[in-house]
């Protein structure tokens, strides 16, 4: 199934003043707008392939290319980044 990420959590450390500060961005709330978004755009991905079809056109599977795109955002499910600088500890995961 192909889903989006549910929750980005950033948290950030400052290594001299020992300030903690953690971000999370409830990503899901963006999941009915997204979805109004990829739906438009898929049937006009659809109407262009098939008239770039009927034309004789080259294809080039629009498509195809937003919903390899749509599997690129679930497959990064589960990503963490940790950023270690002199100053600074950033790490980010994605739910």
């Amino acid at each position: 199934m192909i889903l989006p990420p549910i929750v980005i959590d950033v948290h950030v450390w400052e290594k001299r003043n020992a300030r903690d500060r953690r971000i999370w961005f409830p990503f899901f709330i963006l999941w009915p707008l997204l979805l109004v978004i990829v739906l438009l755009a898929l049937v006009v991905t659809v109407l262009v392939d098939a008239a770039m079809l009927m034309v004789g056109a080259r294809a080039y599977n629009l498509t195809l290319l937003l919903i390899g795109s749509m599997h690129l955002l679930a497959d990064t499910r589960g990503t963490s980044a940790y950023v270690n600088s002199s100053t600074t500890l950033v790490d980010v995961k994605i739910y």
